[in-house]
C-alpha cells in the first residue's frame, strides 16, 4: 500500500495513477472551502451540497486535463464557480418563467369555481408525479391517452392504470374535504 503525498501536486498525481484514496483526501481536503464559496456565491445553502457533488464530480472526471496538479485549489473554484454560474442562471430563467405564468394563470371570476380549482390542486398535490402528469395531460390539456403515453413515454396500459389511480387519489381527497 502506497503511502498518500501531503501537497497537492502529489495527490493529483496519485490519484492519476488511479489511486482513489488520493481523490479522497483531496476530496476531504477541499470540500468545505468549495462549500463555502458556492454558499457566499449563492445566498443560499439549498443547493450547496449539490455544487459541492457535482464539482467534485467534475474534477474527477476531468483531472487529467489539469495542466498544473500544484494548481488544484484554483481549478476546483473555477470548476464550482461555473456550476454556481449555472445555477444561478437558471434560477433566473425560473423566477422569470414564474413571473410570466402569472398572465398564463387560468383564473375563475366566480367565487365557487375558484375555491373548486383551489380544492383540485390541493388533491393533485396527493397524487405521485408519473400519475399527475397523466391525469393532467389528459383530463385538463385534453390529450388522447395515445398521446399521453407517448409524451409520458410510457405504454398506453400504464398511461391508464396512472390516470386511474390519480382519480381514486382525487375523488378520495376531494370528497373527504367536501369540495364535491
Amino acid at each position: 500500500m502506497t503511502v498518500l503525498a501531503i501537497d497537492d501536486a502529489s495527490l493529483v498525481e496519485q490519484a492519476r495513477a488511479g489511486d482513489d484514496r488520493a481523490f479522497v483526501a483531496l476530496f476531504k481536503r477541499y470540500a468545505r472551502y468549495v462549500a463555502g464559496i458556492a454558499y457566499r456565491l449563492m445566498g443560499e445553502r439549498d443547493e450547496v451540497e449539490d455544487v459541492v457533488q457535482e464539482t467534485f464530480t467534475d474534477a474527477s472526471m476531468n483531472l487529467g486535463q489539469l495542466r498544473d496538479p500544484a494548481g488544484f485549489k484554483s481549478w476546483l473554484v473555477t470548476i464550482c464557480v461555473r456550476r454556481v454560474h449555472k445555477r444561478l442562471a437558471r434560477r433566473r430563467r425560473w423566477r422569470w418563467f414564474v413571473a410570466e405564468a402569472v398572465h398564463y394563470e387560468p383564473t375563475a371570476s366566480d367565487p365557487e369555481q375558484r375555491a373548486q380549482l383551489v380544492a383540485l390542486y390541493q388533491a393533485l398535490e396527493s397524487v405521485a408525479v408519473d400519475e399527475r402528469v397523466a391525469w393532467v395531460l389528459h383530463h385538463v390539456e385534453g390529450e388522447t391517452l395515445p398521446v399521453v403515453a407517448e409524451q409520458c413515454g410510457v405504454s398506453l396500459a400504464t398511461v391508464k392504470r396512472r390516470i386511474a389511480r390519480a382519480e381514486e387519489k382525487i375523488e378520495r381527497r376531494l370528497h373527504e374535504h367536501g369540495a364535491r
